[in-house]
Order: structure tokens, then C-alpha cells, then sequence
């Protein structure tokens, strides 16, 4: 497997830091993970489907118990073996999630749907979370009043509102599963335009977890290739176009057959 990536940068600077991470506990999917994100770095975990991009974000954010392996999210250490209450909540407190396909609630507006965290973890008034819901969802350009539901936005639509749950609490690491599978060529481009400006505001890190090769050709610090649940290649872009391995040459060029 790659060696891990090592960094002088302080805690601080750190958005995202894995070490040895293999899970679930019960029947490993994923196995011997390092991964490392600074702040305002962009991360693409690339692989097919069934690869275990999604598990191992599951994983990050506590969802799934491991066998092995640390965590540590904005210097703040979790162990993923040993999960617990209090640890969880901090853990969901600095990470931002964007799950596949948006998993808004459907019965309840586009306006309660970002409150959410607001009300859960920073025990906001119902007043306080819903003016700040609104400022969030201006800036992913998402306008609505207090009765729109998630149906009435769109596909597009919906993956703004979620970015903007996703971002309630200020995180310093976003983690993003298909964030664009679906939406249009330019639906697509927007919301990368958006979710580049928004972190150049607020200088958090990201992960984009992805089978679609279109985000192996935006800007990325890094991509991390997953095959069969192993980092099997990490590099740039123009580094892993070199590659002679099935699986990466797969993954890189099939946007030149298509």
C-alpha cells in the first residue's frame, strides 16, 4: 500500500488525519486507510463502485465501529474503535457531511431540513436557527420561503440544501459522497463553483468520495485511488495518468472513450 502522507503542519492546520483504518469491525470493508487533508485542501478519494468510498466515510464521521486505526479531525482525536456519546458528538460537530443523493428529510421544509444541526448541536432558539438557515442557503443560492419542500427545488436544488446542512456548524472538514452524480454538465460545474468559493471563505478542508472521473480533471491537492477497500495509488492527476495499473488506467482514461 502507498505510505502515508506525513506533514509538518500544526494541529490547527489540520482538517483531517487517518492512520491504519480497517472496518467494520464485524466484517472489514476497508482495510489499513491513511489518508491526510489540510485546511482549505482539496481530497479525491477515486474508485468504481463497490470500492468502499462509501464506508470509509462512513467510518469518518462515526457511523461504522473499526477494527483498527486513529482519526483526528481539526486536531481533535477520535477513536473509531471505541466509539462513544460524547466523542461522536464532538466528532459531528467539526465534520460536515453531503451523503449520496442529498438524504434530506422529505417531510419537513428546505428551511428545517438545515436547522437541523443548528438546533441539535449548538442548541439554538427556533428564531436564532431559522435566520441563520437562511443565510446559508443564500450562499449556496438556494431562495426559498418558509413552506418550500425539498420535492420543489430539484435534483440540483436539493444537493445545495444539503451542502448548506452540511455547512451549519462551521466545520473545518466537509465530506462530500457523489456530490454532482446525476445533476447536468452545468449544474455540476455550478455547484463545484459554489463549493470552491465557499471554502475559500471559510478555509476548511474537503473530501470528495467519487467514481465520476470528471473530479479527477478539477483542481484537487491529491487523489486517493480505493480499490477493493486498499489505497491502492495516491498522486496528481498528471502522475497517475502514468500509471500502468488496470484499475487507475481504467478509472483516469475512461473519459477520453467516452
Amino acid at each position: 500500500m502507498p505510505s502515508s502522507t506525513s506533514s509538518p503542519l500544526s494541529s490547527s492546520e489540520r482538517a483531517l488525519e487517518v492512520h491504519h483504518l480497517s472496518g467494520p469491525s464485524d466484517s472489514p470493508i476497508i482495510f489499513d486507510i491513511d489518508l491526510f487533508v489540510a485546511r482549505g485542501e482539496k481530497l479525491l478519494v477515486l474508485g468504481p463502485i463497490q470500492s468502499g468510498k462509501s464506508m470509509l466515510m462512513r467510518h469518518l464521521v462515526g457511523l461504522e465501529c473499526a477494527s483498527t486505526g486513529t482519526i483526528a479531525v481539526d486536531g481533535h482525536a477520535f477513536d473509531p474503535t471505541k466509539p462513544d456519546e460524547k466523542a461522536l458528538r464532538t466528532l459531528r460537530a467539526r465534520v460536515g457531511v453531503l451523503f449520496e443523493g442529498s438524504a434530506l428529510l422529505r417531510r419537513i421544509s428546505v428551511l428545517e431540513n438545515v436547522e437541523l444541526p443548528l438546533l441539535e448541536h449548538q442548541h439554538s432558539s427556533r428564531a436564532r436557527a431559522r435566520d441563520a438557515a437562511r443565510e446559508l442557503l443564500a450562499e449556496v443560492g438556494i431562495e426559498v420561503d418558509d413552506r418550500t419542500m425539498p420535492v420543489e427545488v430539484g435534483r440540483a436544488g436539493q444537493r445545495r440544501v444539503a451542502l448548506a446542512r452540511a455547512l451549519a456548524l462551521r466545520p473545518r472538514l466537509l465530506l462530500l459522497d457523489e456530490p454532482t452524480l446525476g445533476l447536468d454538465s452545468q449544474a455540476a460545474h455550478d455547484f463545484d463553483e459554489t463549493l470552491h468559493a465557499l471554502q475559500t471563505k471559510y478555509d476548511f478542508g474537503i473530501v470528495i468520495f467519487s467514481h465520476e472521473i470528471r473530479h479527477a480533471y478539477a483542481p484537487a491537492n491529491e487523489i486517493d485511488v480505493l480499490a477493493g477497500g486498499r489505497i491502492v495509488a495516491r498522486g496528481t492527476r498528471e502522475s497517475l495518468l502514468q500509471s500502468d495499473d488496470p484499475v487507475i488506467h481504467g478509472l483516469l482514461h475512461r473519459r477520453e472513450r467516452e
